[in-house]
């Protein structure tokens, strides 16, 4: 059963770890709106920096989640196999990277809008 938090961004598209995959690849065109203005074209170079950033954490996020369920679902669980996991610095520093990268591409996204919003 999906999460309300999930079930707001609408039907699952089926793409998944491709889509980030793609992302990671360089695999993101631009709309031809966005591709056919200069002014626009560093704006666009950042948007897809951020784009990448945010998908290499959630694979690292993804990477941490998927080894604490192997962990919680263990027969024979030991302290120590949840403190590997509790102690785990990177996983912070995925958060992090996640959050500046977010926020980053939230101010991309909104000075590209501006500026197309400026030229009607």
């Amino acid at each position: 059963m999906r999460r309300a938090s999930d079930r707001r961004e609408g039907e699952r598209t089926g793409v998944g770890r491709r889509a980030r995959d793609q992302i990671l690849a360089g695999r993101t065109s631009p709309s031809p709106v966005l591709n056919g203005r200069h002014e626009l074209s560093n704006l666009v170079l950042f948007l897809a920096d951020d784009l990448r950033e945010a998908a290499l954490a959630v694979g690292g996020i993804e990477s941490f989640l998927y080894r604490a369920r192997s962990v919680l679902e263990k027969t024979t669980l030991e302290p120590d196999d949840l403190r590997a996991l509790v102690e785990d610095r990177e996983v912070i520093e995925r958060f992090d990277l996640l959050s500046d990268a977010i926020g980053s591409l939230r101010r991309s996204m909104a000075a590209i809008h501006e500026k197309l919003k400026s030229n009607r």
